[in-house]
């Protein structure tokens, strides 16, 4: 566990920064680029691509804010009378993990409004689980997937 802090100067950058990074890793296609590549590749990405699009929707930059700023503590600059914030290392960690979840949890939402994908409250799991929904209108053979 770390007690590392970060420095945060521009909030909005490094969440732009954190959600390619979350988005972009869910891709298989970029699992064999070392990290060099990884981020000269996410810092190529044109903000009006359908992939820049579906990330918006996917996760909002308003949703990640919100979820950002708890974490951090607003400092001010004594030499220069600017405010940044700081943040643990371990908890901007824990950011890129509830981003992920975010992120997965939108996905699930979308194709549950598309009628792709059913949904139901387990009261015996106390979760919510999903199955794929058959042309047919019956429910998959195979054990619902919860969240």
């Amino acid at each position: 566990m770390s007690n590392n802090w970060l420095e945060v100067i521009n909030v909005d950058k490094l969440i732009n920064f954190s959600r390619k990074i979350v988005y972009y890793n869910f891709d298989e296609t970029t699992e064999n680029l070392d990290d060099k590549d990884f981020f000269d590749a996410i810092d190529k990405i044109d903000i009006k691509s359908k992939a820049s699009q579906e990330m918006n929707k996917l996760l909002p930059i308003k949703e990640c804010r919100n979820m950002f700023l708890p974490l951090c503590i607003k400092k001010d600059d004594e030499d220069q009378k600017t405010p940044f914030f700081v943040i643990k290392e371990d908890d901007y960690d824990d950011f890129l993990v509830q981003l992920n979840h975010r992120m997965i949890s939108n996905m699930i939402k979308n194709l549950v409004k598309r009628g792709a994908l059913e949904s139901a409250f387990d009261d015996e799991l106390d979760d919510f689980v999903f199955w794929v929904k058959k042309d047919n209108g019956e429910q998959d053979e195979q054990r619902p997937e919860t969240d």
